[in-house]
């Protein structure tokens, strides 16, 4: 079977969606499949692409509003590339949607999100895909309530596992953070945790910050937090990902400061997830709770911050043995040729 992806401008280590076609390109080859990766950037437009698309048997468009476009309206060109793709065999995948969609969002954002919600809505309509996939339970609530019928698609992790020596009895719990953290995370709430951890399992703890750092005010947030409890803190900064891989079997428990209901976009939060990590994390209330989902292999390995009733589970997870390395990018490559080929 021939796959031809499409997306925005391909960026390795510094694009999730570049690493993201990148890893899922190479399982589906060791499965027999052949794939081309068509990539969005100066000498090769949305106009280019829609009049030369090369034969596949599936086009799978990994679509992000701003990777498709600086501005984060594509106007025509998007539209020239939706009847390129009708009546082809052809999946959309949304790593992101519109903007605008969230109660704490700006005016600008609103007007610039109803204008990307329209251009999308005829994306759709135009290109007819077979079908239409997103990988967190707020887009799809969108998305579902704009009349677009999606499904739920696994958004792995980029961290492969990589043997370690096995992991020695520890005196301290180690908290991993990966990836930014985000200004917009209830910290003290965290702190409160954390705490509550440490004291009633009689621990010290002490948190690694893994990967290069966006924003400096989680992070200042991080060192007050270790201040005021004592807890030792060591920053890794970037890291090679088998480096990677053996710094997470050795810790016990992960944070996202990624919003619960957004959570399943998260590359970093999945690679805690398939290393066994038992991951904290905290629902915003921007998605209504009976949309909220996690994937079921993950649905005892999540705990928020914010819900009371976990902590007597989060406790009991801490203390049984490690769960086995979870393979995403093969889950997801099976699951997504199921979906575009049994709709």
């Amino acid at each position: 079977m021939n796959i031809c992806f499409i997306s925005g401008p391909y960026k390795p280590d510094k694009c999730g969606i570049s690493d993201y076609i990148s890893l899922l390109s190479a399982k589906l080859k060791n499965h027999g499949h052949q794939s081309q990766h068509i990539a969005i950037d100066h000498g090769n437009t949305l106009t280019d692409i829609a009049g030369n698309l090369p034969p596949a048997d599936l086009y799978s468009i990994q679509f992000a509003p701003f990777s498709f476009s600086q501005t984060g309206l594509s106007k025509k060109r998007l539209l020239g590339l939706a009847n390129s793709l009708n009546g082809k065999n052809t999946h959309i995948n949304f790593h992101e949607i519109w903007i605008g969609a969230y109660p704490s969002s700006k005016w600008k954002e609103k007007i610039i999100g109803w204008l990307q919600k329209r251009e999308i809505v005829k994306f759709i309509n135009i290109s007819n895909p077979v079908t239409i996939s997103c990988s967190n339970s707020a887009a799809i609530d969108r998305l579902k309530k704009s009349g677009v019928d999606c499904k739920y698609l696994y958004l792995f992790g980029n961290i492969p596992y990589s043997k370690t020596k096995q992991r020695k009895i520890s005196t301290v719990l180690t908290v991993a953070f990966f990836g930014t953290l985000y200004e917009k995370f209830p910290y003290d709430l965290l702190a409160e945790k954390l705490d509550e951890i440490s004291k009633s399992l009689n621990i010290p703890i002490h948190i690694k910050i893994i990967g290069r750092q966006r924003e400096g005010s989680g992070l200042k947030e991080i060192n007050k937090i270790c201040k005021k409890l004592s807890f030792v803190i060591s920053e890794l900064g970037e890291q090679p990902s088998k480096a990677i891989s053996k710094e997470f079997q050795n810790c016990d428990l992960g944070v996202s400061t990624t919003p619960y209901d957004i959570l399943g976009k998260s590359g970093t939060t999945a690679a805690m997830l398939e290393h066994g990590l038992p991951v904290l994390s905290y629902d915003d209330g921007d998605t209504p709770k009976d949309k909220l989902f996690i994937m079921q292999e993950y649905r005892e390995q999540v705990f928020l911050i914010n819900d009371s009733s976990a902590t007597q589970k989060q406790f009991s997870f801490l203390k049984k043995p490690r769960k086995t390395f979870f393979d995403g990018v093969a889950y997801t490559a099976k699951k997504m040729l199921e979906d575009c080929f049994e709709s």
